[in-house]
């Protein structure tokens, strides 16, 4: 996933060199410059932020599907091992019910190619690690003369990496003489999901829930979505030179993760930091 960032972050470097460009020099018979001639100019810079995950694909770590949680702690050796943290025998009580994703911290670039002081070609690139737990109890066999006293309660989670990349238009409602402008955009995304980890932890141990053939193959069950995403927020001038974008996105979008066909929402809330500020050439 770090990989796909640093050739998008290439990818924006080739497509949004440094500096002002201009689309067109205009010259009349004279051989003077067209002041009117149109000119494009860019943007780029650093963004951050927090990111919540839609909680559809988070029962993908439950362990009551491929990577079965009941098959994984019976496994003879994982089986003696937990055994011996617990001092009983046990069994499965009962599956997590309600997975979810943590809020999580995005990084990532982004770059816009201006037409003018309202309208621009944008497209960003993203990176985050998600994780997704939730409670799975066993029954331990040991006598118990309090109902559910010997019920006990322990993590399952699954961590995860997503790299999304965004592209779409935006339209600033550019303020003469205001320090503040309101923006709006849209375009389409895709998003690359790696898994990472699917592990229980029992008495300060951790195992995984993964099927040991799937491990040793590298088998994936992971891949690339496609969705379209919306947003919006305030771009704040800060002199002739710097500026910060506060805003959210969302983001509609199938996350290839196990079987999962579903299009959920995926929510962002970010700053972005302008090293070079394109609209400033234009207002």
């Amino acid at each position: 996933m770090k990989s796909l960032i640093l050739y998008t972050g290439i990818v924006l470097a080739v497509c949004f060199p440094l500096g002002t460009i201009s689309a067109q020099n205009m010259t009349d018979n004279s051989g003077e410059q067209d002041e009117e001639a149109p000119t494009l100019v860019i943007s780029y810079g650093l963004n951050a932020g927090a990111y919540f995950a839609h909680k559809g694909t988070a029962n993908y770590y439950s362990g009551s599907g491929r990577h079965n949680l009941k098959e994984a702690i019976n496994r003879r050796h994982t089986y003696n091992r937990i055994r011996e943290s617990l001092n009983y025998d046990f069994e499965l009580h009962q599956l997590p019910s309600d997975m979810a994703y943590s809020p999580a911290i995005m990084v990532g670039i982004f770059g816009g190619l201006h037409f003018n002081d309202r309208t621009a070609l944008f497209a960003s690139t993203n990176y985050t690690r998600l994780t997704a737990r939730d409670q799975f109890t066993l029954e331990l066999e040991r006598p118990s003369f309090i109902e559910g006293d010997n019920i006990k309660s322990y993590t399952v989670y699954g961590k995860e990496e997503r790299s999304e990349i965004m592209a779409g238009i935006r339209h600033t409602y550019y303020s003469p003489g205001s320090y503040l402008h309101p923006y709006v955009e849209m375009g389409g995304s895709m998003t690359a999901t790696r898994i990472r980890q699917n592990n229980i932890r029992i008495e300060g141990s951790s195992y995984s829930i993964r099927k040991p053939v799937d491990t040793y193959y590298d088998v994936r069950d992971d891949g690339i979505g496609f969705g379209a995403y919306g947003g919006g927020g305030f771009r704040m001038d800060v002199g002739e030179s710097y500026a910060f974008d506060l805003g959210f996105n969302s983001n509609y979008t199938r996350i290839n993760l196990g079987d999962n066909s579903n299009y959920d929402l995926q929510f962002t809330f970010f700053v972005r930091l302008y090293l070079s500020y394109g609209p400033s050439g234009l207002n």
